[in-house]
């Protein structure tokens, strides 16, 4: 191979490598705004904080069907986990305590949240991020100190969505 075609072999090697990190940085965009779309934020908020434009934004909307999805999420984590909670308590209430009925609730329970996954961050940093805007109209805090959190934030779960553990 002569050296012309080794420089030109390596620059082919380097595009392809910088498109696979793009490709991964964009699905992860796509992913967290996703998650943001389920949590209602609105399309050029999503647009804005991610660094893409509204259309790929509903682009993504349509081709992952996310207003069906949407719909169809009539139940939250947190809604099955009280669901769970309830049933055993009602099992350690009951004249007919079965240990098998309750081992069996119990590892339902576990199973429902077994570790803290990127979605339960999302949703913790906006509730977190309701809380400072709260926060904003009664004490003054400054604006530019709660869209630094929420770049942070982002970043963060960006980091998440690639497999990373910040």
């Amino acid at each position: 191979m002569s050296h012309k075609e080794e420089i030109m072999a390596k620059q082919t090697a380097t595009k392809a490598r910088g498109s696979t990190t793009k490709n991964k940085d964009m699905a992860g965009k796509q992913e967290h705004a996703y998650f943001l779309f389920m949590k209602r934020t609105p399309q050029k908020d999503i647009a804005s904080r991610l660094h893409v434009t509204e259309k790929t934004i509903t682009n993504w909307k349509t081709a992952g069907n996310w207003e069906a999805k949407r719909a169809a999420k009539t139940i939250s984590m947190d809604e099955l986990i009280n669901k769970a909670l309830m049933r055993i308590n009602e099992l350690l209430d009951s004249d007919d305590f079965s240990a098998d009925s309750f081992a069996k609730a119990v590892s339902q329970l576990k199973s429902l949240q077994s570790e803290n996954t990127v979605d339960n961050d999302i949703l913790t940093f906006m509730d977190f991020q309701d809380y400072l805007i709260r926060e904003r109209i009664n004490e003054s805090l400054p604006e530019d100190f709660i869209k630094t959190v929420v770049r942070m934030q982002d970043n963060y779960v960006q980091i998440r969505l690639a497999g990373g553990r910040p």
